[in-house]
């Protein structure tokens, strides 16, 4: 464990596991039919403009920086001092108060051995507020301006970030989209909605073979197909979908994700999916969806703080029953954690970050916290964690003697990093 001069994060006292849970209670129904129509239109008036991955690295256009904002991270620090890793958004990224980073996933959880198609890298999603949006200090100000004042609403962006020594330092935005048909039943496609408008808030995400899996709060999960990135026209900052000369646009960005799945709750599952990663543990039988669920209050966490297990199959989609459909969940349980924004799991253990807050006081006086529970021993931990932490994700690393680490990233504006501890530091 790495330590410096400051005072070490000691974990708190003991907490309660997490109660079991009958996970037959939850059921998804998975579907990778329902967007082909639109797919294959798109398809067709995109011809020769889908790309890969490293081709959209290759033409990545904006800079991380080195570790900045080190308040929000010092209790991190203070924990696992040096080995504390990381990087900070450009100038721009960091202090916009329209796109707020959310979910977080890596290539390590997505493939064995940690590259996509040759790339390592970071993949972070921010929802976007608007225009027009304003900052109480270090809080978007609520309430916020009303939404016909903040339009267009954006939706969903996705981050793909180099972390890997043989390739420049680079990230690019990619906008996820909705495919649907036009009037004329032409290939077109939309921001990632709610049903009232506002974006999706895409507060967990988890990379899995191809697919992105990206959690949608009272409808499951979007899925996203790697394989299928497509590029598109630039210079019209307003625009989304086909326009009426033919061309393509997403608000000026150069490349766009279409939805190609979706998994919904059925029954009488009220789960909310509120964040998710993958256990890419050791043993491929059992590689899960992990779904966590926020608890804005105690008397809420008693009942509402759960976490589920779905099962993943190697075809990099949900494990289903006999009618290719139905997903059951494997295991589920309730943590009476509030306020909850992510989860990292690995092998039975998992680390839960939650939030303290933004207004009033200093940075420290709204550190969040980070919890530990190994399934396996029930042993509990807390800790001391980030200001404004969301997801978290577990990264791998099958080298002897090189660390695991837990990544997060954090949202308020001015004080945005994306770090990663030693996994051993946390347990």
């Amino acid at each position: 464990m790495a330590v410096t001069g400051a005072a070490l994060a000691v974990p708190a006292p003991a907490l309660a596991a997490p109660a079991t849970l009958n996970p037959a209670g939850f059921t998804l129904d998975q579907d990778f039919t329902a967007f082909d129509p639109a797919l294959s239109a798109l398809d067709t008036a995109l011809a020769g403009r889908r790309r890969t991955v490293p081709q959209v690295m290759d033409a990545a256009n904006r800079d991380r920086t080195a570790l900045c904002n080190q308040s929000t991270w010092q209790a991190l620090r203070d924990r696992s001092g040096a080995d504390t890793i990381g990087f900070c958004w450009n100038d721009g990224d960091d202090a916009t108060a329209q796109w707020y980073p959310q979910g977080l996933t890596t290539t390590r959880e997505a493939v064995d051995g940690g590259h996509y198609a040759g790339r390592q890298l970071v993949a972070s999603a921010a929802y976007h507020k608007g225009t027009g949006v304003t900052l109480d200090g270090r809080c978007p100000r609520d309430p916020e301006v009303p939404q016909s004042a903040r339009l267009p609403i954006k939706g969903v962006r996705l981050s793909l970030v180099d972390w890997d020594a043989d390739f420049a330092n680079t990230y690019r935005h990619l906008l996820l989209v909705e495919p649907t048909l036009d009037s004329a039943g032409r290939g077109t496609y939309k921001p990632l909605l709610s049903g009232n408008g506002e974006a999706l808030h895409a507060g967990g995400i988890g990379w899995y073979g191809r697919h992105l899996y990206v959690a949608d709060t009272r409808g499951g999960f979007r899925v996203f197909d790697f394989e299928r990135i497509y590029e598109v026209s630039t210079g019209l900052a307003g625009a989304v979908g086909r326009q009426s000369d033919g061309s393509y646009h997403a608000f000026d960005y150069r490349y766009v994700m279409p939805q190609v799945g979706r998994v919904r709750p059925t029954g009488t599952n009220d789960l909310r999916f509120s964040f998710l990663t993958v256990d890419r543990g050791p043993a491929a039988a059992n590689r899960a969806l992990v779904v966590g669920e926020y608890a804005e209050d105690a008397a809420t966490a008693a009942t509402a703080s759960r976490l589920v297990r779905f099962p993943l199959g190697a075809d990099s989609k949900l494990t289903t029953g006999a009618d290719g459909r139905t997903v059951t969940a494997t295991a589920a349980w309730n943590t009476g954690y509030r306020q909850m924004q992510g989860v990292a799991a690995y092998n039975g253990r998992y680390w839960f970050g939650s939030s303290n807050g933004c207004r009033g006081g200093t940075v420290a006086s709204h550190f969040g916290t980070l919890r530990h529970w190994n399934s396996a021993t029930g042993r509990t931990a807390s800790y001391t964690w980030a200001f404004g932490p969301e997801d978290l994700s577990y990264w791998y690393d099958p080298t002897e003697g090189v660390a695991d680490y837990l990544w997060t990233q954090t949202e308020y504006a001015d004080h945005r990093v994306v770090v990663a501890v030693p996994q051993a530091d946390w347990d």
